[in-house]
């Protein structure tokens, strides 16, 4: 969330956006929503009401903590909009400023679960594609689009956290060292490997039913170098919770062995904990469903229900 990957800076808020967000109070009872992802794996929310984002700065200091002028003023239209239309992401949840991506908002809400902390993390991309939106007024060198568009793009995760300093910081329970692998390729095509794609997998094929198509939806994952859970589909930390307690005493065996193959079923080891995973786990994804299909601009897409 800033130059730091070892905690969030939450300190720099407003208690006026915070103010709307406590305000939101859904009339009905919360469902589990479908999203999707787009063709680059990107998850999105379909709206039923287009959102309109007004232009903003396209460059801003990341030592300059004070938002920019007219900021504060889109974040309390983009709260005032969610509250109403997607109270499931917001509900008692606080806006804070991050210098680093002033374009992808920041949300967040604590649980206390049996004697743990987790942190719920609300990112918004509010970025504009043109192919997506309703351009009113184009990108310039300074200032983003001006536009209106019925997908909202949103990361949403439970980490587990070792710390908190209330209103300060967050402190983010990290057991994954370093992910990276090598390098491969010769010349100028050399790229970098890293093992992230193979740990998302492993993870969460661990608790998938067996046989069950996901891709691209992996649930849990690894974030911020530790066990996360996706949250578009979980409606607390609980779940985290008991997968944590599975795959950490055998995370080094799990970095260890991904380190030199990769993923895949019917590693020794995976099959191994497999047997382990409660059906109790594996029964939340029993209705898991991942339909493709195509979009106006004929792109793929991919339907997650739940």
């Amino acid at each position: 969330m800033n130059r730091k990957t070892t905690s969030i800076d939450i300190s720099l808020t407003n208690d006026m956006v915070n103010g709307i967000l406590r305000a939101c109070v859904p009339e009905k009872a919360e469902t589990i929503p479908a999203f999707r992802y787009n063709e680059g794996e990107e998850s999105f929310i379909l709206l039923k009401t287009p959102l309109e984002i007004p232009e903003m700065p396209v460059h801003h200091p990341i030592e300059e903590t004070t938002p920019p002028a007219g900021y504060l003023n889109m974040i309390s239209g983009l709260c005032s909009y969610l509250a109403e239309k997607c109270p499931f992401l917001v509900k008692d949840t606080k806006w804070f400023f991050n210098p680093v991506t002033i374009h992808q908002p920041c949300f967040y809400r604590l649980y206390e679960y049996e004697k743990e902390t987790y942190v719920y993390l609300l990112r918004v991309n509010l970025l504009c594609r043109p192919l997506e939106s309703e351009v009113i007024s184009h990108k310039t060198n300074a200032k983003t689009a001006h536009y209106r568009t019925n997908r909202l793009y949103v990361e949403a995760d439970f980490l587990p956290l070792s710390g908190v300093q209330p209103e300060k910081e967050l402190i983010i329970h990290q057991t994954i060292p370093d992910t990276w692998k090598g390098e491969a390729g010769q010349g100028y095509m050399i790229y970098g490997i890293w093992m992230d794609a193979d740990i998302n997998k492993f993870f969460s094929k661990l608790v998938i039913p067996a046989g069950k198509r996901i891709h691209p939806y992996y649930p849990v994952t690894c974030k911020y170098r530790c066990i996360s859970l996706n949250a578009l589909g979980n409606t607390g930390p609980g779940l985290l919770h008991e997968i944590r307690h599975i795959i950490e005493p055998c995370l080094d065996d799990i970095l260890e062995e991904l380190q030199v193959s990769a993923f895949s079923e019917q590693l020794p080891l995976f099959r191994k904990i497999k047997k382990t995973v409660p059906h109790e786990i594996t029964a939340h994804w029993k209705n898991l469903s991942v339909q493709i299909c195509l979009n106006t601009q004929e792109q793929k897409e991919y339907v997650i229900e739940f």
